[in-house]
């Protein structure tokens, strides 16, 4: 068989397995997207799935679904197969591949323009998850420090490398003495792994959960302008220390490497170097020079 990296499913074969995996009535499959990991929506006369079909080498699906469940209320929930396991596999290509099935979020992607009230709300929901997700045994979060040397080897211009050397030595240091709280994060919490069903926020979409600075989660909405509502909303929930709050631009930087590394690696292998041409790179390096502007006053570009 001929090497394979990352492989299509035919979305019919898939029906049929998750058939027989979940005794459901299939009546359609359809991918709706294809990025680190494959989602498609399953149609059954009892109503819509998700089905996600998990990169080779991912062992963690069936956590995932459990998260979901210690979580509860303002998650979506995965599916039990049949035999009542949490995730199967299928024989991929390029390896085993997981899957899993989860109910359809009620509601849809919070429409623009956006709210101070719909971010208060969103606060309100990721304070509630990090509430609920307390004591699950969820993996330890990558530490952006340790790829800082692989983003280094793809900047071209060495005033970028100067630049996110600095300021990420700087970031470790700081976050390091500041004493952060720690838990389960979501690791992805922006507006586009959300559904609004009325008042109700649902997230979806578990699967870069890890223990980590629970601040990390607020990193990129601290960004935006409805920051203060979000912060009014988290805080009806659970405390966030000032010195959290301060933190939050240094998080900031360490995850922007972590963000650099998957487009300048991940990325390209999964979508070829066509997609370093979309901008990402760019973006965070940007980003990343502004911060240093402000962060480090004594910078000399």
């Amino acid at each position: 068989m001929v090497p394979t990296l990352r492989s299509i499913v035919d979305p019919s074969w898939l029906a049929s397995t998750v058939a027989r995996a979940y005794g459901l009535e299939v009546s359609g499959c359809v991918l709706l997207r294809s990025l680190i990991n494959d989602v498609y929506r399953v149609d059954t006369p009892a109503g819509r799935f998700a089905l996600k079909l998990y990169r080779a080498g991912h062992d963690a699906a069936d956590r995932e679904v459990a998260l979901a469940a210690h979580v509860g209320a303002g998650v979506a929930q995965g599916i039990p197969l049949a035999d009542g396991s949490l995730a199967g596999t299928i024989a991929a290509a390029e390896g085993p591949r997981a899957f899993t099935l989860w109910e359809w979020a009620p509601g849809a992607k919070p429409r623009k323009p956006r709210s101070d009230d719909l971010y208060r709300r969103f606060g309100v929901a990721t304070a509630a998850f990090h509430e609920a997700a307390a004591g699950f045994a969820a993996p330890a979060a990558v530490d952006p420090v340790t790829l800082l040397d692989g983003v280094l080897a793809r900047l071209p211009d060495p005033e970028d490398r100067h630049v996110t050397a600095a300021l990420t030595a700087e970031a470790a240091s700081r976050i390091a003495g500041a004493g952060l709280e720690r838990g389960v994060c979501h690791g992805d919490v922006t507006l586009d792994n959300v559904h609004a069903d009325g008042d109700r926020l649902i997230f979806y979409d578990l699967d870069c959960a890890a223990e980590n600075w629970l601040a990390t989660d607020l990193s990129p909405v601290a960004a935006t302008p409805q920051w203060p509502a979000f912060l009014a909303g988290y805080r009806t929930v659970r405390e966030l220390p000032e010195e959290a709050v301060e933190a939050l631009p240094w998080l900031d930087v360490l995850l922007r490497v972590g963000y650099l590394h998957f487009h300048l690696y991940a990325k390209p292998a999964m979508r070829g170097t066509e997609s370093l041409t979309e901008g990402w790179v760019d973006e965070n390096l940007g980003q990343l020079r502004a911060a240093a502007a402000w962060l480090l006053p004594e910078w000399e570009t």
